[in-house]
């Protein structure tokens, strides 16, 4: 199964500014929501565990995440690949980022996801999943014009537990 989530915002700092967050690997991971112990493996080469609440069920995944584009101070692109954890499951995914010049001191990204689920969790239902992805993908927006303009993210909403 397939999902694709997109977004745009635009900042209120020069593109060389922005850029410097989204070509930082511990920045741009703060911005994601659930990224959690992000660990280099080696140059462009990182190691995270993604979680997502989904419905009733948490989804975690041990991911690999590979930088194939920098394009200073245009473009990143990374690839992910994974495994869920306590699931039967695989994630694959591209991931970018596009920084264009939007006037004076202001630059528009827009950023992209393209994930497939295989196993189990592709068959979870897709609704569910795509309405998840998109506001992961607004969380992200959020989260990154806040980390660039300096200023704390928005709170998130809570998410209830299951049987409490």
């Amino acid at each position: 199964m397939a999902l694709q989530a997109s977004g745009e915002i635009t900042v209120s700092v020069d593109r060389l500014t922005a850029f410097a967050v989204v070509r930082d690997p511990v920045r741009l991971a703060g911005c994601i929501p659930g990224c959690q112990d992000l660990r280099e493996l080696s140059q462009d080469k990182y190691s995270a565990v993604l979680t997502s609440r989904v419905g009733f069920l948490t989804l975690k995944f041990k991911v690999t995440i590979d930088v194939i584009k920098m394009e200073p101070p245009s473009a990143v692109e990374a690839k992910i690949t994974g495994d869920a954890i306590g699931l039967a499951g695989h994630v694959q995914a591209t991931a970018g980022v596009q920084l264009a010049e939007a006037g004076a001191g202001r630059t528009t990204i827009r950023y992209t996801a393209d994930v497939g689920l295989a196993g189990k969790l592709g068959g979870i239902g897709q609704p569910i999943l795509k309405a998840r992805s998109v506001q992961l993908a607004r969380e992200f927006g959020a989260n990154l014009q806040a980390a660039i303009e300096g200023r704390p993210p928005e709170p998130r909403a809570v998410e209830p537990t299951q049987g409490r």
